[in-house]
């Protein structure tokens, strides 16, 4: 039991060299364009994984969580990323706008964000406000 454990504390000291980076982003930033409002429900709720302004929390410096958050933010930047957004083509644009409706209501912010952010979560208002947004952002393209 006491070798098991030590193969364990080693293994665990060991992880901590393997680092997952954050993609860098070369494109100029052109951050998406939206009411206050709505841009502090993004920022609270959605900016931590999909844009270039995100925020590191202390576990997310530690193996193998680390791997898991940096995963997370390299992923959600690939769908979309909020600082970036005025750079892709209105085609793309649109359809991102069709795909925030969606996942807001569907899974967004991830439950296992929300977990341990808790003020991520959204209230049916916020939904609603997003989706309103969205619909209307959408039709002014």
């Amino acid at each position: 039991m006491k070798k098991f454990l030590i193969i364990i504390i080693m293994a665990l000291i060991a992880i901590q060299f393997i680092k997952v980076d954050i993609t860098k982003n070369t494109t100029p930033a052109s951050e998406i364009i939206a009411p206050a409002n709505i841009k502090a429900i993004l920022q609270k709720s959605c900016y931590d994984c999909h844009s270039n302004s995100y925020k590191i929390p202390w576990y997310g410096d530690i193996a193998p969580s680390s791997w898991l958050v940096r995963s997370h933010i390299n992923n959600g930047r690939k769908v979309l990323n909020f600082s970036e957004f005025n750079n892709y083509e209105k085609a793309k644009q649109k359809k991102l706008y069709n795909d925030i409706k969606k996942s807001i209501v569907l899974r967004m912010p991830l439950d296992s964000y929300i977990l341990l952010h808790t003020n991520a979560k959204l209230t049916k208002n916020e939904k609603d406000a997003i989706k309103a947004w969205t619909i209307d952002a959408k039709n002014r393209l």
